[in-house]
């Protein structure tokens, strides 16, 4: 719980959070398959690739901070690298619309995202499940 409090005030600072990240960020995304209590903090925690941040990672709170008007859901996509999920075509229609993805893919996060079904409201939603619905914001 208090180390909990410290990486939170830490990750503020976001240089100062990435060198943690890199060190323990594995440990925090199996902390959300672990840890049921804690597991609102800790996904203030976790930071993934997405299909809009380049070299960063970002936290779900800025995800939300950055999704555009209208839209109601954090999507994502899991696989085995960078490169081959930004290569998806699962992704097309998404781009299409602007619309950023989560890259979600380091073993772990499969178990991650099962615990997370949603963060500040937000349903986490699979780019890859078949009948995935994007809602046109057109």
């Amino acid at each position: 719980e208090k180390c909990l409090e410290m990486l939170a005030e830490i990750s503020e600072k976001k240089d100062d959070y990435n060198k943690i990240w890199e060190r323990f960020g594995m440990c925090l995304k199996l902390g959300m398959h672990e840890d049921s209590t804690n597991r609102t903090k800790i996904a203030e925690l976790l930071r993934w690739h997405t299909s809009k941040s380049g070299d960063e990672q970002i936290s779900l709170k800025e995800y939300i901070d950055r999704m555009k008007e209208g839209q109601n859901d954090i999507y994502y996509i899991t696989g085995e690298s960078i490169a081959a999920v930004s290569s998806s075509p699962f992704l097309e229609t998404l781009r299409k619309k602007g619309l950023e993805v989560m890259y979600m893919v380091d073993p772990v996060d499969e178990y991650c995202v099962q615990q997370l079904k949603e963060f500040d409201g937000k349903k986490l939603k699979s780019t890859t499940k078949e009948g995935l619905d994007i809602e046109d914001e057109d």
